[in-house]
């Protein structure tokens, strides 16, 4: 299921595409991009995500709480 969710997901994202896929705020997403945690390019006034940097990003965050429950 989680795999056909991601093959569905378009090529290119909005901010608000993303955090609607990440169960997150938009503000939040855009702290991300800020940081630097999240990759993304500016069309126009507007960001966008490419698909690939999205799952790039939850794969980090899946990995990085695996690896935190294995040091408690």
């Amino acid at each position: 299921m989680i795999e056909r969710v991601r093959l569905e997901l378009p090529a290119i994202l909005t901010i608000k595409d993303a955090a609607s896929y990440l169960q997150r705020c938009t503000k939040t997403i855009r702290n991300r991009i800020k940081s630097g945690e999240l990759k993304s390019f500016r069309e126009g006034q507007e960001h966008r995500i490419r698909r690939e940097w999205l799952l790039e990003y939850e794969e980090n965050l899946i990995s990085k709480s695996e690896r935190s429950q294995l040091n408690e």
